[in-house]
């Protein structure tokens, strides 16, 4: 028996019509339905508020910020939180890191830093100090390494490395998603300080070798702190 074309058109479009039902309720049969999560609750709660109040800042006030802010910032990056290592996780920092070995560095290109000298020092966790990278002129520095604005008007900017001879035990994967570990800690931190963060991701790794006089080093990011100016 032969159909007219318009018959079989629609007689496929039945079909399919079928088809699409049968998968449907297979869908639904399969347990995939949506399950409704519980409502976020903003209350006084410190890490909610500093999610929420994070964003990207550009723009920042040309007063200084203070000594005390940058130690807590450079703390919550890679600092000490405890001097007993955990036995299953090695964990003796704010920040984990894959057996133990923290590869990673942060350099701080102080701008404006209330009692401290305009240079690029080299944080320390397990001393929670500064050690200042000779013969280095910041401004200058800056200038070399990137041309992103944020950085002109910063009081400080954040150089986040790993070492090769370090990483090279490991997966280097492991490096970056410590260095991203480190940068949600200073953002957040930040935040908790009054302070407001940009992430740069656009520099010259060439130079960044060249101003520390570094060769073993692989750049990850650089982020522009300082007092937001609104």
């Amino acid at each position: 028996m032969v159909y007219p074309r318009t018959k079989l058109i629609s007689f496929v479009w039945i079909i399919s019509l079928m088809a699409l039902l049968v998968m449907f309720m297979s869908f639904l049969a399969n347990g995939n339905e949506l399950v409704t999560l519980p409502q976020i609750e903003y209350n006084d709660n410190d890490l909610i508020s500093a999610i929420i109040e994070r964003k990207a800042e550009r723009q920042y006030a040309t007063e200084p910020v203070a000594l005390k802010d940058l130690a807590l910032v450079l703390w919550a990056g890679s600092g000490i939180k405890s001097p007993q290592v955990d036995s299953v996780s090695h964990a003796t920092r704010t920040i984990p890191s894959a057996m133990g070995i923290y590869p990673i560095d942060v350099y701080v290109f102080a701008l404006q830093v209330e009692n401290l000298p305009s240079n690029i020092y080299l944080y320390l966790p397990e001393k929670h100090a500064l050690q200042e990278i000779p013969s280095v002129n910041v401004t200058e520095a800056l200038t070399k390494i990137t041309n992103q604005r944020a950085v002109q008007n910063a009081s400080m900017v954040f150089l986040i490395v790993f070492h090769r001879d370090k990483s090279s035990r490991m997966n280097d994967k492991f490096a970056y998603f410590e260095a991203g570990e480190v940068v949600q800690n200073i953002s957040l931190m930040a935040v908790d300080r009054g302070l407001g963060s940009y992430v740069i991701g656009m520099y010259y790794q060439e130079k960044i070798i060249e101003v520390l006089n570094e060769e073993n080093i692989e750049p990850v990011v650089l982020m522009a702190v300082g007092k937001p100016s609104q």
